[in-house]
């Protein structure tokens, strides 16, 4: 028997994924460049292109430029002039790119979601803020086909995400599948054998054993500086302490008359429901399974049936 699986499922549908356009749309022109390097995504790339119109709303900006940015598995970045610091004798773009360049970083270096990038700046623009820490190469360009040109180099090397999305994720958790069975125990010590049939690794975090729809034992955890992980198509055996004497509860549930004088041992068997409350690529996920036992009254030994 397998463990039954006790996670929630999203119904929702995916979206495609995307590579988000970030270009300025001041002028027609600019507007114009912006939804041929869309389609140019579309065409060269596995992926849709997203270039958001001008946004005038907290819930547009939020739906329409943050959600799509943070989806996103690529970022192609196009920096026009946006006028000249007189002070500085400089050149700026977008300060709204920039913004958006800076989000781009945060995913990817804090929250570990590495986009591919292309950074296009038209020629003069300097170098500022955050974009001073990047190493990004960034390519000069005098005209929108210039850049055009470039990205049909590019592109068709993006043939798939750098980093598993929050779906993926979800899925491969999903997809997990254990198989939980008793092998033997004794008053307090139990071992449990964990077989993941699947193709990702699992960590349990603890083990709870139930019997009648009561708790036999509390929570277990892994004893400090000990991890219990179950490796990818791999059999393992966990061995725990309860805090409880197993046997003795279970001879008390099934109403077991205890060992007196000189009588033969006694046996019996028992249905025991193993909890497993594991880890898998961050997410949580419990696994439970039926076993039936043999409980040996006189020695509190218990082995899997």
């Amino acid at each position: 028997m397998r463990a039954e699986c006790l996670l929630w499922q999203s119904d929702m549908p995916e979206r495609p994924k995307t590579v988000f356009i970030s270009c300025g749309q001041h002028a027609q022109e600019e507007r114009e460049l912006g939804k041929r390097v869309c389609e140019l995504v579309d065409e060269c790339t596995p992926f849709k292109g997203y270039f958001a119109e001008n946004q005038t709303t907290l819930k547009a900006l939020s739906e329409n430029v943050l959600s799509r940015l943070y989806e996103s598995v690529g970022l192609i970045v196009i920096m026009h002039h946006r006028g000249k610091v007189e002070s500085r004798d400089l050149i700026r773009a977008s300060v709204w790119i920039e913004q958006e360049v800076a989000m781009a970083t945060l995913m990817e270096q804090v929250l570990h979601r590495p986009l591919h990038v292309a950074l296009f700046v038209e020629r003069g623009i300097a170098i500022e803020g955050i974009r001073q820490q990047l190493q990004l190469n960034p390519t000069e360009f005098t005209t929108g086909d210039q850049v055009i040109a470039r990205l049909r180099e590019m592109l068709p090397t993006w043939t798939k995400p750098l980093y598993i999305g929050d779906d993926e994720l979800r899925a491969l958790a999903d997809s997990v599948d254990l198989s939980i069975a008793v092998d033997n125990g004794r008053h307090a010590n139990f071992t449990l054998v964990v077989e993941n049939h699947s193709s990702v690794d699992v960590e349990v975090k603890s083990v709870v054993l139930w019997c009648k729809g009561s708790r036999i034992c509390k929570p277990v955890f892994p004893p400090e500086g000990v991890r219990w992980p179950v490796p990818a198509r791999r059999s393992i055996p966990i061995l725990f302490t309860a805090t409880e004497d197993v046997a003795l509860r279970l001879s008390n549930m099934y109403e077991q008359p205890p060992i007196v004088g000189g009588g033969l041992p006694t046996y019996f068997a028992a249905d025991i429901t193993t909890e497993l409350r594991c880890e898998i690529l961050g997410r949580p996920k419990t696994f439970r399974e039926n076993s039936v036992v043999q409980v040996d009254l006189r020695t509190r030994q218990i082995t899997g049936l």
